[in-house]
């Protein structure tokens, strides 16, 4: 289980946008009392795949939202 933002099992590292939409990069702010559904190897990013988490969140459905409306061509070439 992920304690999001300021916890002990997170922590975050930078990429361009554009790779992080490309690979479906999780974000740090929403991975608060997400639970990790299968192994990753440490260092390894996170992708929204590696998660399940509450989808009807306003905070969940805000960002799928932002991916769609400013990244809409990296997410369809991933």
């Amino acid at each position: 289980m992920l304690d999001g933002e300021g916890g002990y099992t997170v922590w975050g590292k930078l990429l361009p946008a554009s790779k992080s939409a490309a690979m479906g990069g999780l974000p740090l702010g929403p991975a608060h009392n997400v639970r990790v559904v299968r192994p990753v190897k440490r260092g390894q990013s996170l992708t929204w795949d590696d998660v399940a988490m509450d989808t009807s969140t306003h905070a969940y459905r805000t960002r799928r939202a932002m991916e769609e409306m400013f990244a809409p061509a990296a997410r369809k070439a991933a």
